[in-house]
């Protein structure tokens, strides 16, 4: 009697399996292309209504504006999850954007504003009451 070796099956099972992964890889790479793409085209219109709204004077600005500093500069201002339950749904997707965009953005998101370092001073001078 002679044994069969159960080599073929194993390498088939193999070659399915690297297959099924490089699958799964390419579709994480497709998916995270498209957030990528979404995030690269709603980021700057996200960034400018969170600071439209941070310049004004009400409890969506404040928070706002501390949205905006924890973006800047973290550790000095650290991010309250709470405070996005405080905004308003639109005020909410913008923050949520902003966030994903400056994780993933080459850049500091205040280099893609008109005088961004002087109006990150301004809002934490707002924010300090005039303190430094």
């Amino acid at each position: 009697m002679t044994q069969q070796s159960s080599m073929p099956n194993l390498s088939a099972r193999l070659k399915e399996r690297n297959q099924q992964a490089l699958a799964a890889m390419q579709t994480a790479a497709a998916h995270s292309e498209l957030c990528m793409a979404r995030i690269q085209r709603f980021g700057p219109t996200a960034l400018l209504r969170l600071v439209e709204v941070a310049n004004g004077d009400s409890g969506q600005s404040h928070h706002c504006r501390r949205i905006l500093l924890a973006i800047y500069n973290g550790s000095r201002w650290p991010l309250d999850p709470t405070r996005l339950r405080a905004l308003d749904g639109d005020l909410q997707q913008a923050a949520f954007i902003t966030l994903e965009w400056a994780t993933f953005s080459r850049r500091e998101l205040h280099e893609y504003l008109d005088d961004g370092e002087k109006l990150m001073r301004r809002f934490r001078l707002i924010e300090t009451g005039g303190r430094e």
